[in-house]
């Protein structure tokens, strides 16, 4: 081999090793797809209100063998405070979160805290480092989380359109026992589970991506829509792909905006206090996170990104159901 094919082949071996070592040091990233953002295929219940009432939530709670754990915005529903009481009498650890300062709660949730530390459950405020705690999560023995758009109030037992699901996949109710975990002895946790919605960690970051993800449509049904970037992206994406809106009544909620270039209705009854966003009819959002810039960016919030078949296709029925109802 003459001195300048050495040169040549030493040059060419010496670019590749460079290569391959630097192919190990940075992987190459894959770009975002939807599939980021598909969200829980399994393990999941939902149940809808006002339809399914009481029953789904008294029977998780009486099904609690160990513990059980509620971090709540409203608690005032007499039976759901007996049924806590109750687990508690049959040796049952119940701790309960409630938020010291509804936004027109009253005197709701001071009496029912006085009424579940008489009875022995132990209970406490939810943590001030969050503007509100407008969370909606119960958690059974470790095993299984209830993800809630209502609070547990009467009204949303029998009043309101609710979306809630029961969720047991490990990993959801683990990094839900550690929110609450974090939430109730006042320490920082960041969460990871890739299927759940948290303000004020990740919920815009994750919302964004879910609707930036959208190729087939776009239908939502919230009390609360008022962020001017979400409202933003909506208006984009609805000059891609059809979107629709179902919101409360004006005089029900000050504030709330429309989309431009969308299809804008609202719906007096039932009163909607959903927190639904339905992408492509084939991947979805529930939870207790508005579309408010507090709810996203200030409150502790849970939510659930979701693609099981079978519970994609109920919220897309009642969806199309209460958009039939609903006017412009």
């Amino acid at each position: 081999m003459g001195k300048g094919t050495k040169i040549a082949f030493y040059i060419l071996l010496f670019g590749l090793l460079t290569f391959v070592a630097a192919a190990f040091r940075s992987p190459v990233k894959q770009p975002h797809s939807p599939t980021q953002v598909l969200g829980a295929a399994d393990g999941l219940e939902l149940f809808i209100q006002p339809e399914a009432g009481h029953n789904p939530v008294l029977a998780i709670i009486d099904s609690a063998q160990q513990e059980i754990l509620v971090e709540v915005y409203l608690l005032s529903d007499k039976p759901i405070i007996t049924a806590l009481k109750d687990a508690a009498d049959r040796g049952v650890t119940v701790k309960v979160m409630l938020e010291q300062h509804p936004f027109g709660g009253g005197s709701v949730n001071p009496a029912t805290f006085a009424a579940l530390a008489s009875a022995g459950v132990a209970v406490t405020w939810t943590s001030p480092a969050f503007a509100l705690t407008h969370e909606k999560a119960i958690i059974i023995d470790g095993r299984v989380v209830c993800i809630l758009n209502q609070n547990l109030t009467t009204a949303a037992f029998t009043d309101n359109r609710e979306y809630d699901v029961c969720d047991q996949n490990s990993q959801d109710a683990t990094e839900t026992k550690q929110i609450f975990n974090a939430d109730w002895n006042r320490q920082d946790f960041f969460p990871t589970a890739p299927n759940l919605v948290v303000s004020p960690d990740n919920s815009r970051e994750k919302l964004t991506a879910l609707i930036s993800s959208a190729t087939e449509s776009i239908d939502l049904e919230i009390e609360d829509l008022q962020d001017q970037k979400i409202v933003g992206l909506l208006a984009q994406k609805a000059k891609m792909l059809p979107v629709r809106v179902i919101l409360p009544p004006a005089n029900k909620i000050a504030g709330n905006l429309t989309v431009p270039g969308a299809q804008n209705r609202t719906l007096s009854a039932p009163y909607v206090h959903a927190k639904l966003l339905l992408i492509d009819s084939k991947r979805a959002y529930i939870g207790s996170v508005n579309l408010s810039t507090q709810s996203l960016d200030q409150n502790r919030e849970l939510g659930i990104l979701i693609s099981q078949p079978d519970v994609i296709d109920r919220l897309v029925l009642t969806f199309e159901n209460d958009w039939e109802k609903s006017v412009n």
